[in-house]
Parts: C-alpha cells; structure tokens; sequence
C-alpha cells in the first residue's frame, strides 16, 4: 500500500509517468500498473492523459493528494519513533518567511523548546510563497508567514500586526527592493506608485544585506520596524504602516504532536499580545 502512495505521489507532483519512473528507479509500466491498483482499491479515476507525455490529474486525484501526503507523513514518523524507541522523540519542521524567521519566531520556539523537551526542531527560512508550498507537501508541519497566500488545504490565521517604517537616507537616488515574492516587495512598489517616485534600483534577496546597506548609506526601503538596528535612520509612514504576520497550519493536523505544538503557540501569543 505505502509504495502505491509514493508512486501516485510522486506521479501526481511530476505530472509524467516517466519522470515519477527515473525518480523511483521503477519502470514505466510499473508506475503505471501501481497507479492502476490505486485506482482499482479507491474506484476512481486518478489521471487524465492530456498528450503523449502529460497526464492531468482529476478532481479526486486532487481530493486524494494531501490525504496521501499526510498518511505517509504519519507512517515516517511512527516508524522512526519506533526505531527511537529508547526516548521516543518527536521531530517538527517549522518554516518561516525571512522577517518573521529573524525578529518574530525566535522567542517562539525559545518557549517551545522549554514546554516540550522531547521535541527535535528544524527551522527552515524562505519566502512566503514557498512556505505555503512545503506545507502543501507535507514537507513543513507549521509555517510562518508575512504575506497573505491562500491555499484550501492550509488554515491562515493572523497573529502579529507588524509596523512598518521608511528606513535608510531620504537624499539617496537609490531604492532597495526584495524578489518579487517577498513580503516586503509590493509595499515598496506601492509606495513608490503611490508617492510618484522613480528612483534608480537596487535589487537584493536578502533581508539582512538590504539592511546592512541601508546602514551604509546606501538607498531606502520600507521595512519591518522589528528588524532595525538600533543606530538606524529612519521615519513613519503616513500610510499602509502596518500589515499581519500569520500562522499557517494544515486544515487537519493528524499528530497530536502538532496538536500540542499549537496549543503552545497559542498560549505564548495570548501571554505576549
């Protein structure tokens, strides 16, 4: 049965029958015979064949996807907690968004560390888009995120309103802007439609080299006031100075573990609001 999930899986994220084969080192009329199985014991159709190469996956493929993910995901770890057995330890995968990740989670997990001492943490940054994306997969048990995606398989809750400031030299030519999926991008861009500005570009992918040259002289950028450093330059902003941190969770979250982890993020958010 667990090799028929990893083959749809794997088939269902590839979209080719072909690529799923080279990445599960079976043949291809194996993966497609696995795949018959699966839709034999769920009597459905599972994939649509949409060319010689492309498969499109049905509605109840896509149903099936996430619930697939999820049985594998609770199988790994009972396996491996099982091949623990001496302490029985738990293993999260927190991910988080870059501004969040620095200024915003660290005193959340250094509280969750202290309340659940059997708990193995992997903490993971990227941007917003891809948090929502490991999470979907699986990949993620809990996301931290500064911009509002949307995603019916993942529950979105605001827990943070953060301020945000104009930041860096005001006589500078420059504008400092994160990659297009960054939180922070279309803040900045707004503001500078908004306020008829065309200043000369500079483009950078990470949170703390922008504020390193904003600290050098270098350009503006809208920013997270959590995220500056004491010696900074900055200003208020007139408008569109606030915006939400969000806590992103499966819609059904199976571990008890992960339970209890958002039980605890729940009490340190009400103890610190």
């Amino acid at each position: 049965m667990f090799q028929l999930l990893k083959t749809f899986i794997t088939v269902y994220e590839t979209r080719n029958f072909t690529h799923a084969a080279e990445i599960l080192f079976l043949s291809q009329p194996t993966i497609s015979l696995q795949i018959k199985k699966m839709e034999e014991q769920l009597q459905t159709s599972l994939f649509e064949r949409s060319g010689k190469q492309e498969i499109r996956p049905t509605e109840e493929a896509d149903f099936f996807y996430p619930r697939a993910l999820q049985i594998m995901a609770t199988w790994d770890d009972t396996a491996s907690r099982i091949k623990e057995k001496e302490n029985f330890r738990e293993h999260i995968i927190i991910a988080c968004s870059h501004t969040c990740g620095v200024y915003f989670v660290p005193a959340i997990i250094a509280y969750l560390v202290a309340q659940h001492p059997t708990v193995d943490f992997t903490l993971q940054m990227m941007n917003s888009e891809e948090v929502i994306h490991q999470l979907e997969q699986n990949k993620a048990d809990i996301g931290f995120i500064e911009k509002a995606g949307r995603s019916e398989t993942l529950h979105q809750q605001e827990i943070y309103q953060d301020e945000l400031v104009l930041a860096g030299n005001p006589d500078s030519a420059y504008w400092l802007l994160r990659e297009e999926d960054s939180g922070l991008r279309l803040m900045n861009e707004n503001y500078l439609k908004l306020h008829n500005r065309n200043p000369h570009l500079i483009h950078v992918n990470n949170n703390e080299m922008l504020l390193s040259l904003l600290d050098q002289g270098v350009g503006q950028a809208i920013v997270s006031k959590l995220s500056l450093r004491k010696d900074s330059t900055w200003q208020e902003l007139p408008e569109n100075n606030h915006r939400f941190f969000y806590l992103m969770t499966p819609n059904h979250a199976f571990r008890d573990i992960i339970k209890n982890i958002l039980a605890s993020i729940a009490t340190y958010l009400a103890k610190n609001s």
